[in-house]
């Protein structure tokens, strides 16, 4: 997809741009990005349904967040605990697990891959702010992708919502590659009634450089997330991008359940005789039933079959709802990945990442798949933090050839108990040696295992 051809004035240096809101939050994202939010969100397409009678209109459908749920089951599946890191030298280590304990990543990140399953990536960008070196989570509805292949994105357009004064700002941080390097230009526009006008970047960042080119840089101070989902190319996509309509069928089932309660009240039928009557401030007559009168009242023998008061309520379908939704539950975890019952709301205690895994196997599988490629982009992070220490002359330069090593301790491994003793047996008859028997505990590429110390 060429961004150029269908924002080109976002990409022109001589133009002032006017840019429409539509172009910034839909067009030049992922085109079902703005989709797949919705449903995150509760926005869905089916959110709601036409009322019955003559009047017609609309009723908002009660849902069951099933799209929220399972994104965050995936998140806290994959990154539960906090991951083994690993560096040569201690100074590198501590300045990294400083540099992150000062960025909130422990807590920020499981809510940034959270929305990453929800809409098929995001970007974690390093940067600096004075002598501190920090960490901007940005969602996928704040990113544009401008350059990839399929080895990964390397170029993009970073979008930052901002107000001041009353007034509405939007930033956009472009980052190419280019022959020598990279080059960063940052772009304000300013809302004006339904478009977004560029003006001067002094008017709101009067610190901030308009163009900085780092040359000899082979690569992003960006990383992008993603999903182990097919998708364009290296762009991903989201984990319930083909399972809308069980979505939607779970909304069905929940609201029919909510429903069932509030036209399935107690309802009880008592004669016309039994009803008193008081006028009202609008001076209409209202009658009720006073179930609190006990006075005693005169009746004929004649009259006791009329005087009866029926119970007309019926019977509440709880159950089969229930059923409904857990088979439509595992109809979800089938088509994400996941073994049937991982995301049930009525199977006991909770689970650990480990007892999940050691009895799903397709659980396991799917988490694996996902957990390499944030390996992946954790091991960009890392190395991001240590080339910008070295250029800030926080580590010397020969940190950057101390390449980092990334494990899930609890969640890696279906029974690290089994895998330690299956790992140290084979060790010692001699079947494997020590890199390889770290690579079958910890889950290490040969590479990773020799780097270990």
């Amino acid at each position: 997809m060429n961004f150029k051809t269908i924002f080109p004035r976002l990409f022109s240096e001589k133009s002032t741009p006017t840019i429409s809101i539509d172009s910034l939050t839909e067009k030049h994202l992922s085109e079902h990005v703005p989709a797949w939010k919705n449903v995150y969100d509760g926005e869905t397409p089916w959110r709601y349904a036409r009322k019955g009678g003559l009047d017609g209109g609309y009723r908002r459908v009660r849902g069951i967040s099933a799209a929220r749920a399972l994104c965050s089951e995936l998140s806290a599946l994959c990154f539960s605990q906090q991951m083994d890191l690993r560096f040569s030298s201690p100074n590198t280590k501590d300045l990294v697990e400083k540099v992150l304990q000062e960025n909130a990543f422990w807590s920020c990140f499981p809510l940034f891959l959270e929305k990453t399953f929800a809409l098929g990536g995001g970007v974690v960008k390093v940067y600096t702010e004075g002598e501190k070196i920090r960490l901007n989570y940005v969602g996928a509805e704040g990113f544009v992708p401008t350059q990839y292949d399929e080895k990964g994105v390397y170029g993009g357009i970073i979008l930052s919502a901002a107000a001041k004064n009353g007034e509405n700002y939007l930033l956009a941080e472009i980052n190419s590659k280019t022959d020598n390097g990279y080059t960063v230009t940052n772009r304000l526009f300013k809302q004006k009634g339904g478009e977004y006008r560029e003006v001067p970047l002094s008017e709101l960042y009067p610190e901030l450089e308009e163009r900085t080119e780092i040359n000899g840089l082979k690569k992003p101070l960006f990383v992008y997330f993603r999903p182990a989902c097919s998708g364009d190319g290296p762009l991903g996509t989201s984990v319930y991008a083909n399972c809308t309509d069980t979505l939607e069928s779970l909304d069905v089932v929940f609201d029919s359940l909510q429903r069932e309660f509030v036209l399935g009240k107690k309802r009880i039928i008592v004669p016309t005789s039994a009803l008193r009557g008081e006028y009202g401030k609008d001076g209409k007559l209202h009658k009720y039933f006073d179930e609190q009168d006990e006075v005693y009242q005169a009746f004929s023998p004649d009259d006791r079959e009329e005087l009866k008061i029926y119970d007309n309520s019926t019977q509440l379908r709880v159950e089969e709802h229930k059923q409904a939704i857990e088979q439509l539950l595992d109809l979800l975890c089938m088509q994400t990945g996941l073994s049937a019952g991982s995301l049930s709301y009525h199977n006991g205690n909770p689970a650990t990442a480990t007892e999940v895994t050691a009895k799903n196997d397709r659980t396991f599988r799917t988490k694996t798949a996902h957990q390499q490629l944030i390996r992946e982009g954790l091991l960009q992070m890392t190395e991001n933090i240590v080339l910008l220490a070295v250029l800030m002359g926080q580590l010397p330069a020969s940190a950057m050839e101390d390449k980092p090593v990334i494990t899930f301790p609890d969640s890696v491994s279906r029974d690290n108990t089994s895998k330690i003793d299956n790992a140290v047996k084979m060790l010692s008859a001699g079947i494997i040696d020590k890199n390889q028997a770290l690579g079958e505990i910890y889950g290490l590429t040969p590479e990773e295992a020799e780097n270990t110390k």
